[in-house]
């Protein structure tokens, strides 16, 4: 295996494995990357062999570098035109010499000989069969959650005005808010409006209730797979029950696409609401594997920071109030 450079010829190699990658997420899209290196983040490809490469996007220098299969671990690893049996983790990563790498297998194409795999859980609901047969599968509370969304005067429209990133970017400071998390700055969402929606490989849903935004959605797509990566609301309106009519949207849009499933995201096990709230779409649990190796420091130091942010993000929360 071998680390290669990030040229034009490294990258429509990349994109033709893409093409003939069945499992590709879009996620690993040479669109996604592109992301990235406009927000200055260096990416980086091991070439497993001449039909498989790792995508990677790394941050930081020197012993601080730090590897993702893609961030925030969104779904990537291996990407392959072949057939053959998984990629060994530990031999994936040691061309990239970094001190802390992750990798997200969502398409179970890798192993670890030294038990560095985590599991984790999505929730997919099933679209294949159309819109009326997935909203079939919602339970009645959720059914009448929309209703009381539609009857209390909140609309959902597509973001088509670069400008309207203002909006889900100010939500989306609100809600990551709430659970002490990092957020993302401005230039993330321009990135992806300039570079994935012209692609048709992403849409951006604003609810509104007369001129006021109160809640937003991110659905990115490839092929016959969405991804519901980001809903971000006001919680000061929770009685209007904007998420449920804008993932409703969601499911509405991608079977009138043609798609085979909308994910609605990771599920951590501690966090039953979250569950439910996706179980109450029909989706059904979809398991994965996070591969992570890290030398001790950078885990304490993640940890520390970690604090920081949560710390922060009330305080923030707090002077927004």
């Amino acid at each position: 295996m071998r680390l290669l450079d990030d040229s034009d010829r490294t990258r429509a190699r990349y994109a033709d494995l893409v093409t003939h990658c069945e499992s590709a997420t879009v996620y690993q899209t040479s669109e996604w990357l592109e992301v990235w290196n406009r927000l200055g983040a260096e990416i980086a490809f091991v070439e497993v062999d001449a039909e498989t490469m790792v995508p990677f996007v790394c941050h930081g220098q020197g012993s601080l570098r730090r590897a993702y299969s893609l961030p925030f671990d969104t779904y990537g690893g291996p990407v392959t035109a072949g057939s053959d049996g998984p990629v060994l983790f530990e031999r994936a990563i040691e061309p990239m010499r970094v001190a802390s790498v992750r990798v997200v297998d969502f398409a179970a194409r890798m192993d670890s000989k030294n038990g560095a795999a985590r599991r984790v859980t999505s929730h997919i609901v099933d679209v294949s069969k159309g819109y009326a047969a997935a909203a079939a599968r919602y339970t009645d509370a959720n059914q009448r959650l929309i209703r009381q969304a539609l009857e209390r005067g909140v609309r959902v429209d597509i973001m088509t005005d670069a400008a309207r990133i203002d909006c889900f970017h100010r939500l989306h400071l609100r809600t990551v808010a709430r659970y002490g998390a990092r957020a993302l700055p401005r230039a993330f969402f321009d990135a992806v409006f300039a570079t994935l929606v012209p692609a048709d490989l992403a849409t951006f849903y604003l609810a509104r209730r007369g001129d006021e935004v109160i809640a937003a959605n991110l659905v990115l797509r490839l092929r016959d797979r969405a991804y519901d990566w980001m809903w971000v609301y006001d919680d000061r309106f929770p009685q209007l029950r904007a998420t449920n009519l804008l993932i409703d949207r969601a499911v509405r849009d991608e079977a009138a696409r043609g798609a085979r499933e909308l994910n609605l995201g990771a599920s951590p096990n501690d966090r039953l609401g979250s569950v439910r709230f996706k179980q109450s779409f029909g989706a059904t649990p979809f398991p994965y594997t996070v591969y992570a190796h890290s030398v001790m420091w950078v885990g304490m130091a993640r940890q520390v920071r970690s604090g920081v942010n949560r710390v922060g993000a009330r305080m923030r929360l707090l002077a927004g109030e």
